[in-house]
């Protein structure tokens, strides 16, 4: 039996159609949708259920993440009281708190980098690398596997959440990383020279690409990440996925840049996208 059809046996018939079929699991922590249920103690009642069927040890009502920091917004527990949760991804240990920083498992093969199937790692693949700047780097998603495949690059990890450089901090340290620089700070306020910038934003990347066009080395490369509608960049069909949009083209050539590499990580509903590229310096 399932855990939502364990559950269903422990709540009255006639919630059975209100209760949430998918949530999120962050090492024991559960993120979840009780969005058709008004009552919050019985919220609370039923999160309890939810918690002892699934094993964890906090259920956190569904938020919103905003703003430049991507902090949630008006957390609200429903069962337990602990935040800070560690998760284990392709051999690094990652410790946050999900009171303050977000979490995407939405990204999860794609933050494999170097060490995940080619689709991956091919966009994560550069010769021999002396500096690499992660521009947006949260807890050290990106950062900590950069640094682990390029041990004799320096490896620049940024960030202006202070929280999340707190705990980018301490996963370099537990993972024992010895070639990183971590900087809270606006990544558009640093003046060091790169060979790879990465630009894991999503909502308005395209305005950082200026700055980092300014701090790379000669044929230098960024990572770029953002969201787009399927509409602008032309795809109606998955067919259309196998080529690199002519209008993303034009847009990064103004800033500096050629395409060498374009892919889709995953649709953010069905009318938008989150790509990935690798970006050349003109």
């Amino acid at each position: 039996m399932n855990p939502l059809e364990n559950i269903k046996v422990k709540v009255s018939p006639d919630l059975h159609d209100k209760l949430p079929r998918k949530w999120k699991k962050i090492g024991d922590i559960i993120i979840i949708d009780f969005k058709d249920i008004y009552s919050d103690d019985k919220k609370k009642e039923i999160a309890k259920i939810y918690a002892e069927e699934l094993r964890v040890k906090t259920i956190i009502q569904k938020n919103k993440i905003s703003g430049e920091l991507r902090k949630p917004e008006d957390i609200e527990l429903l069962y337990g009281n602990e935040t800070i949760t560690e998760i284990s991804e392709y051999g690094i240990k990652y410790k946050l708190d999900l009171a303050e920083i977000m979490w995407s498992l939405g990204n999860t093969g794609w933050r494999s980098a170097l060490s995940g199937p080619d689709k991956v790692s091919e966009f994560y693949t550069f010769n021999n690398p002396k500096v690499i700047i992660d521009y947006f780097a949260g807890i050290g998603y990106f950062a900590i596997q950069m640094a682990k495949g390029y041990p004799n690059a320096e490896v620049i990890a940024i960030d202006k959440n202070p929280k999340s450089i707190e705990y980018l901090s301490l996963n370099a340290k537990n993972n024992d990383v010895k070639n990183m620089k971590v900087i809270n700070d606006d990544c558009r306020n640093i003046e060091s020279k790169a060979d790879v910038i990465h630009l894991g934003y999503i909502g308005n990347t395209i305005d950082f690409l200026e700055h980092a066009h300014d701090c790379l080395n000669e044929k230098g490369t960024v990572i770029f990440h953002d969201a787009y509608r399927n509409n602008w960049l032309g795809f109606k069909s998955r067919s259309d996925w196998g080529s690199i949009p002519k209008k993303f083209s034009k847009l990064v050539d103004t800033k500096g840049f050629n395409v060498a590499k374009f892919e889709r990580v995953k649709f953010y509903g069905p009318s938008t996208s989150h790509i990935i590229a690798i970006l050349n310096k003109n």
